[in-house]
């Protein structure tokens, strides 16, 4: 079992902890990074680390109303083909490769409903060809019950994106799983029992990225790495 404990990214991180291996590039999903800002944090992240881009929500919402950076971003509303989304995967693509990223997050709104529709455009973006070497992650809001998304996940070649401490972890084992925390209690710091919760919902799993999105992610990464190791004593 591999942990790789990270946080999603924050205007606030400024300086990179060494001992967060995942960073989620999440303002990604309301804005364009330039590329010098992408090739700096590149530059300044230390060895071993591993950033994660995120598609952004003018994809993933049907419903998009709002600004989504370049390009006609009603066009793009729930996957919908065409060239406006081929342009966005070419940035992606580009994005994840200027930060040396393997990972692509996939978060779908409430908005994105459970409907064939809906279905049918993510297995089309999920299985694009730039994405051939890549892997995408998804984390489904809303109507999606636990159940639907692994099976969805599975038929399109998706991992699917959990929170043990929302809901249980699959018990079987696996060599990679995806762990979005985000706590039972949001505004306060996760306590040490779910910590070791969260330690053993890893334990299945050969590798997992354990990423914090709570309201104090960096000292969450840093709590939970201080019991896992005590743990290990």
């Amino acid at each position: 079992m591999h942990i790789h404990v990270g946080v999603q990214h924050l205007s606030a991180i400024i300086r990179f902890d060494p001992q967060h291996e995942v960073v989620e590039l999440t303002r990604m999903m309301h804005g364009r990074y330039r590329e010098a800002t992408l090739k700096k944090l590149a530059e300044k992240a230390p060895d071993g680390s591993r950033f994660v881009v995120a598609v952004p929500q003018a994809i993933t919402d049907p419903e998009w109303t709002g600004a989504g950076g370049a390009g006609e971003t009603s066009n793009l509303r729930g996957f919908a083909p065409g060239e406006p989304l081929e342009a966005q995967i070419h940035y992606l693509h580009r994005a994840a490769g200027l930060v040396r990223a393997q990972t692509v997050l996939i978060r779908t709104p409430v908005s994105f409903r459970p409907t064939s529709q809906n279905i049918d455009r993510l297995g089309r973006f999920a299985g694009h060809a730039k994405w051939k070497n890549l892997r995408l992650v998804w984390q489904a809001d809303g109507l999606w019950d636990p159940a639907r998304v692994s099976s969805v996940s599975a038929e399109l070649g998706l991992t699917p994106v959990m929170d043990p401490l929302v809901a249980p972890a699959p018990v079987e084992a696996a060599d990679f799983a995806y762990f979005r925390v985000r706590g039972m209690q949001p505004s306060r710091l996760i306590p040490e029992l779910q910590h070791l919760e969260l330690l053993e919902s890893c334990r299945p799993f050969k590798r997992i990225f354990l990423v914090f999105c709570t309201s104090n992610p960096v000292q969450d990464a840093r709590n939970f790495m201080e019991n896992a190791a005590n743990s290990a004593q």
